[in-house]
């Protein structure tokens, strides 16, 4: 999962519009582009925005590093099958 994606579902869980999301930390439409990943958010907007909505930064940041871990998990079970099949 990306940062665009978790911000969207954050949003999306807190039945809130990018508008609503966005308040006056960053403009609606930039923020649109941002969930879209045609833009890229700076950390301290990211931080401001996390802050604002009341999403602690450890319990955003985790969701990424979960996501991360199922990865690598994958990614060692891939090659220790290769190993085994070699």
């Amino acid at each position: 999962m990306t940062i665009e994606e978790l911000l969207k579902d954050y949003r999306i869980s807190q039945r809130k519009t990018k508008k609503q999301w966005a308040k006056d930390i960053i403009s609606p439409s930039f923020y649109a582009k941002v969930e879209k990943n045609l833009n890229r958010i700076s950390t301290e907007d990211l931080i401001d925005l996390l802050h604002s909505n009341q999403i602690s930064l450890i319990d955003f940041f985790g969701k990424l590093n979960q996501s991360d871990k199922t990865l690598h998990q994958q990614k060692l079970e891939i090659s220790r099958m290769a190993n085994e099949a070699y």
